[in-house]
């Protein structure tokens, strides 16, 4: 087996759902803005592992920040 066989050298889990993150929460915004968004949608992303809640609160986050990636975690 090579490395690209069984996935050594590629993206880490954290990197491929941060990109799902992204692609998830355009996709949304898209729809949001062509009146088609629905709780339905939303809970389609949810699905992949996290809160309906969490992906409402993506979706402002990315509408007011004009930014879909994730905010950097503040040290206490």
């Amino acid at each position: 087996m090579t490395d690209e066989e069984d996935g050594a050298g590629s993206a880490s889990l954290a990197d491929r759902r941060e990109l799902l993150r992204a692609v998830a929460v355009r996709s949304l915004q898209q729809r949001r803005v062509e009146g088609e968004l629905s709780t339905a949608h939303v809970r389609l992303v949810a699905s992949l592992g996290v809160s309906v809640r969490t992906v409402w609160r993506w979706l402002a986050r990315a509408d007011q920040t004009g930014s879909v990636e994730t905010c950097a975690a503040r040290p206490f």
